[in-house]
């Protein structure tokens, strides 16, 4: 752990390192370490200084968990990208660019045939198609990717957040066996004109367990007849045009034990469908609105509802 200012640091040996908010110190110190697994940076966001990093990590070849949260990297032509040396890290399994001012990817990433996890959270919107096919072995993927995503063997795929509805509509989701958590959002720097998104378009993957849908057309039903159901689905967070919420909710969401609702303009009472869900423990109604005076609960519904947030 790189943490003190003063303190003399030596680590031709260690595997894994953790530099606390001081990683332009670090890099200027020109450590050489062949054998380092992991690096992690911790801190307030930090401005790179100088090509330091990029002739230090060069040489680390072995490297597999590579986490650069917060970290601000140089700028060409205006916009702020990852160095190239990354895409030499072949054996990466983790690479965490969390709250770093990028706003693409570059193409070198389908290098990293072995990574598992990509975290590009906290960042602006990915605009352009990002091609990970290459990457087999995926199984969470976490930005804010507008963009068309291009996905190729997703039988590892636990984690998709977030890409927008038009990305979605793109993709084959019946290959999304093991998908458990899911986040779906409308993009203003896309056309959405011809995206619809019902229930069905959710019940491929049969493993889903969190959910959260932030778009305008969501129909919280079906275009079939035959009442779609999530069996596994415990965590459900809707924030669209819905004004009613279906009767069957118990039928539909058997085992949700999450559910956070935004800014619904509900023209019915929702209670009554929603003390139904016999699982339910935590229930938000975040700055919905209702045009009635009162919502009232039944003496049997909720048996499990241990909270009611109204907001």
């Amino acid at each position: 752990v790189y943490d003190d200012p003063v303190a003399q640091y030596s680590s031709a040996t260690c595997r894994r390192e953790v530099v606390h908010h001081q990683i332009n110190r670090y890099l200027s110190e020109k450590h050489r370490n062949k054998r380092m697994r992991s690096f992690l940076f911790f801190g307030e966001s930090e401005d790179l200084v100088g090509r330091d990093f990029e002739t230090i990590y060069l040489k680390l070849k072995l490297l597999r968990v590579l986490d650069l949260g917060g970290v601000r990297f140089p700028c060409e032509e205006g916009k702020r990208s990852l160095p190239e040396v990354i895409g030499d890290l072949i054996h990466l399994r983790y690479l965490g660019i969390a709250d770093t001012f990028l706003s693409n990817l570059p193409a070198f990433i389908s290098n990293l045939r072995f990574l598992q996890t990509l975290d590009a959270s906290g960042n602006e919107s990915i605009r352009q198609t990002i091609d990970l096919r290459n990457l087999t072995s995926l199984r969470h993927v976490i930005g804010k990717f507008v963009g068309e995503l291009l996905l190729g063997d997703t039988v590892n795929l636990q984690t998709l957040r977030s890409i927008s509805s038009y990305s979605w509509s793109k993709l084959n989701h019946e290959v999304f066996i093991n998908l458990r958590d899911l986040e779906i959002f409308d993009s203003m720097w896309v056309d959405q004109r011809g995206v619809s998104l019902d229930l069905s378009s959710f019940s491929k993957p049969k493993n889903l367990r969190a959910l959260t849908l932030k778009v305008s057309t969501f129909k919280l039903s079906s275009e079939s007849e035959e009442t779609v159901r999530f069996q596994t689905l415990v965590e459900l967070t809707l924030r669209c045009d819905i004004r009613r919420l279906p009767k069957d909710m118990d039928v539909i969401f058997p085992s949700l034990e999450s559910l956070t609702l935004v800014r619904l303009c509900l023209e019915e009472g929702p209670m009554p469908a929603l003390e139904k869900l016999q699982r339910l423990e935590d229930l938000s109604l975040t700055n919905c609105s209702y045009s009635e005076a009162k919502m009232s609960i039944s003496a049997q519904g909720f048996s499990r509802l241990n909270k009611l947030e109204l907001f």
